[in-house]
Parts: structure tokens; C-alpha cells; sequence
């Protein structure tokens, strides 16, 4: 392995140390509690994505063309090629906007996490304890690579889990494959050769949005299963001249990638990850929620709205604020005036609501997004994010003002056990019974005592 010629370890060598370091023992039963909620999470938003639309070009892409490996595709049950396979599960996994997200930083870690796991899985076995540790590793990976790069990254147009989520998916797989600390710097500098992909969807549509995830997932395990077999790259991928944080940031600061980067680190990234409520883009989640707080406490009537100022952190102008009538439902999805007004004239952000076409013209819609003013929020960066304040002024003069420092559903403001199990169901019932959900329900509420999780992908194919 070719080192640099300081003495100080990279960043990369610094992340596959700790990786490797890694395990379960290192981690506290809150945090596995945690995972599993973020596991079963997971699982729902690929029973979802797996029967929606857009994403059938890529599973129609891979049975087409591939077959005869081992791993499972969610749903459909076909055995492919392992990358093949994370490639389409991948796409399921973050394809619906359910998926979770980062309070800090940016991208998805259960939808670049799980899928390379359970893939893996059913080539070796992988203990329960072995998954958890692995997406514990990844969930950290992924996070202070992110805080390193935003919101620089957002400024030019990258998206965050095209170029965080393969460095996700590589640890996870790495851990999986038990990669020494050498391997394991190849497999995050192999990683940086896939990092990208633009946000471009998010100004005139196109749903390629949804294969970003799934070209992380099979990149990074790509990149791990090359660094196995003897592989290499640079090993100073983020920091050097030419590396991930000058190109796609501009600044070139390790500190948040490496500092307190401890198997013992109390704030562990995986405390910094949020579930979602509604099936939109991150940062819509503070304002839906805050406008329904406000309209119920107020008992606002629409039709006496003038105007509703929202002040929120100044990247969401453009990654959620510039579509005004949607043509397409990743448009829907994105456009945070559609949402506010769905919250406002039907009381729900369901996603039946982004399928349908009619919803996207409705002139009532459209008038309340006329109304919609967006403002950015210089105080709503770092932990505050997704912070958000809102007025809403009525025709009487009256103002009705509010604000939020983050939705619901992270760690310390989690979804309540009832709600999350709700929306597993509610998602799963697309494509399996109550009892097959059940089973999965029980494997992951017992995951970590598993001695081999390969039956989860089993469970999730309706065959």
C-alpha cells in the first residue's frame, strides 16, 4: 500500500481503522434498539418501492439480463448477481422518499446500509450481531463524510446520496466482508471513483433520481469486493488536491470525518438519524408539520390566507422550492409548496396524493402555493438543519406565527413504537399479507440474537 509521506494517518485510514475496529461489543443496547427500528424502517420502505412505477426499469433492466446468483430481489424473489441485486433493492430502498435521513451532514444510511447487508448475507453468513455492527459503521461513515462536505456540496449541485451513500454502502460491506484496515482504506478510496451524480432532477424532473441510491449501493459494494481481492486507490480520497472535499466542496477539512472517530464514541451517528413521516424530501418534514400545528391551533380556513412565509435553511430553496406545479411525481414530491398546500386542503401528505396527476393542476392547490413566500434562515445550519419558522397572515390582518427545531421521528423526538410498526405495515401491505409482515416484524425485533440473517430477504418476497 502506498502511503503519503506524512506521519498522520489519512482520513480514509483513519475511517477503515475504526470500521475495522469496530464491534458489537461497542455498541450500547439504546443504539441497538435503535438499529432495529431502523432496520424494520428500512425493510418497509423497499416493500413500498418495489411495487411503484418508476422504479420498474430497473428491476425490468436486471431481469432482463441477469440471473443464477444469490441474492434475492425484494418482492419478485428473482436469485441474481450480488451487485445486481443491491442495484435493484437499492433503488427500492430510497425510491419512494420514505427512507431515512440525516439531522446533520446529508444522505440516506438504512437505504445504503441494509440492502448491501442482507445481500451479502445470503452468500456468507452474517449474524444479527454482524448486521448491526455493520450498519452501525455505515450509519457513521456516511455521516461525517457528509458534515465534511455540506452544505458546499448541495451549493453545486450534487446530490448527497450519490456521492456520501457509496462510502455508506463500502463500509458496510467492508465490515461485512471483514476487510483489514488496508483493504478497507482500497475500499473507500475505490468508493470515490463512483461518488456523484448531480441534483438536477430537483429543477426540471426525471426520475433517475430514483437509481442514485442503487448505483451507491452497487458501487460501494463493488468497491469493497475489489478491495478484497487485492484492488487499490488513493488513500488521501478526501483530502487530497484532487480528492472528494476539494472537488466537490471546494475546502479540503478533515475534522468532522475524523474527530472523536472512536468505537466507543458516545454520539454515535446512528442517534443522528431521523425516520421519515411523510414520503417527501427531508427537509419538507419541519414545514408540514408546523403548518398543521398552526392551522389546528388557529383553526385557519384557507380561503382567508394572504400569505404564509416560511424561513428555512437557505440550501432547501433550491432543492425543494423551485417547483411550483409538478408535472411529474418526483416533482410532487420535491415541491415543497405542493406539499404545504395537500397538508392545507386535505390534512394528509398520503402518497396517493403525489400519484395523482389531478392533484398536480388542481387550481386550489395551485392558489395556495401562489402564497407561499420562501425565506432563507442564516440560524438554520448544522444541528438546526431542518429547523423552520412560518407566518401565516390572514385577510383580517391577523399572524399566526410558529417554529420548529426538527420534526419528529430522530432519536430524541422518535416515532412511538405503535406509529412506527404503522407505517411498516402500512407500507408492507403493497406487496405482502399480515402474516408474512408479522414474521419480519419478529425476526427484527430479535435480530441481534440471529445467528444468520439470510431469511429476512427471504421473507421479503411475495413468491
Amino acid at each position: 500500500m502506498s502511503y503519503p509521506t506524512s506521519s498522520q494517518p489519512t482520513a480514509a485510514q483513519s475511517l477503515a481503522g475504526f470500521i475495522c475496529e469496530l464491534s458489537y461489543r461497542h455498541v450500547p443496547a439504546d443504539a441497538v434498539s435503535r438499529c432495529r427500528e431502523l432496520l424494520l424502517d428500512q425493510l418497509g420502505c423497499q416493500l413500498i418501492g418495489a411495487g411503484v412505477p418508476w422504479n420498474q426499469p430497473v428491476y425490468q433492466f436486471v431481469k432482463s439480463a441477469k440471473s443464477g446468483g444469490p441474492a434475492r430481489i425484494v418482492k419478485y424473489g428473482n436469485k441474481v448477481p450480488l451487485d445486481d441485486a443491491v442495484l435493484v433493492n437499492g433503488t427500492f430502498a430510497q425510491g419512494c422518499e420514505l427512507d431515512d435521513y440525516y439531522d446533520q451532514g446529508g444522505g440516506h444510511p438504512g437505504a445504503a446500509t441494509v440492502p448491501v447487508i442482507l445481500a451479502l448475507a445470503q452468500k456468507q453468513t452474517v449474524s444479527g450481531q454482524e448486521l448491526i455492527t455493520a450498519m452501525v459503521a455505515g450509519y457513521e461513515v456516511g455521516w461525517r463524510i457528509g458534515r465534511a462536505l455540506l452544505p458546499e456540496l448541495m451549493t453545486r449541485g450534487y446530490h448527497a446520496q450519490s456521492a456520501v451513500g457509496v462510502f455508506i454502502a463500502a463500509a458496510a460491506a467492508g465490515k461485512i466482508l471483514r476487510l483489514d484496515p488496508e483493504q478497507m482504506t482500497h475500499a473507500l478510496a475505490i468508493a470515490g471513483s463512483h461518488s456523484g451524480g448531480t441534483m438536477e432532477y430537483d429543477q426540471s424532473g426525471g426520475e433517475v433520481k430514483r437509481l442514485h441510491n442503487g448505483m451507491a449501493c452497487c458501487g460501494g459494494l463493488r468497491s469493497a469486493l475489489l478491495a478484497q481481492i487485492g484492488l487499490t486507490g488513493p488513500p488521501t480520497i478526501f483530502e487530497g488536491e484532487r480528492g472528494i472535499l476539494k472537488v466537490m466542496s471546494g475546502t479540503s477539512n478533515v475534522e468532522p470525518i475524523v474527530k472523536n472517530l472512536d468505537a466507543g464514541n458516545e454520539d454515535l451517528a446512528l442517534y443522528h438519524a431521523a425516520m421519515k413521516r411523510f414520503p417527501v424530501n427531508a427537509s419538507q418534514h419541519s414545514p408540514i408539520e408546523l403548518l398543521d400545528s398552526l392551522v389546528r391551533e388557529h383553526n385557519i380556513d384557507p380561503r382567508q390566507v394572504t400569505k404564509i412565509t416560511v424561513e428555512l435553511n437557505e440550501g432547501i430553496l433550491l432543492h425543494g422550492g423551485t417547483i411550483y406545479q409538478p408535472k411529474e411525481v418526483i416533482e410532487a414530491q420535491f415541491s415543497l409548496r405542493f406539499s404545504l398546500a395537500l397538508r392545507f386542503l386535505t390534512g394528509n401528505n398520503d402518497l396517493q396524493h403525489y400519484l395523482d396527476s389531478a392533484m398536480w393542476s388542481d387550481p386550489a392547490i395551485l392558489e395556495i402555493g401562489r402564497k407561499i413566500d420562501l425565506l432563507a434562515d442564516p440560524t438554520a445550519t448544522g444541528p438546526r438543519r431542518f429547523a423552520c419558522r412560518m407566518t401565516i397572515l390572514l385577510l383580517d390582518g391577523r399572524e399566526m406565527s410558529g417554529s420548529l427545531a426538527a420534526p419528529k421521528g430522530s432519536y430524541k423526538n422518535p416515532l412511538a413504537p405503535g406509529e412506527l410498526q404503522d407505517k411498516f405495515y402500512r407500507l408492507g401491505r403493497t406487496v405482502l399479507d399480515d402474516e408474512r409482515l408479522g414474521s419480519i416484524v419478529a425476526a427484527v425485533e430479535w435480530i441481534e440474537s440471529a445467528p444468520n440473517v439470510a431469511a429476512l430477504s427471504t421473507l421479503m418476497t411475495a413468491a
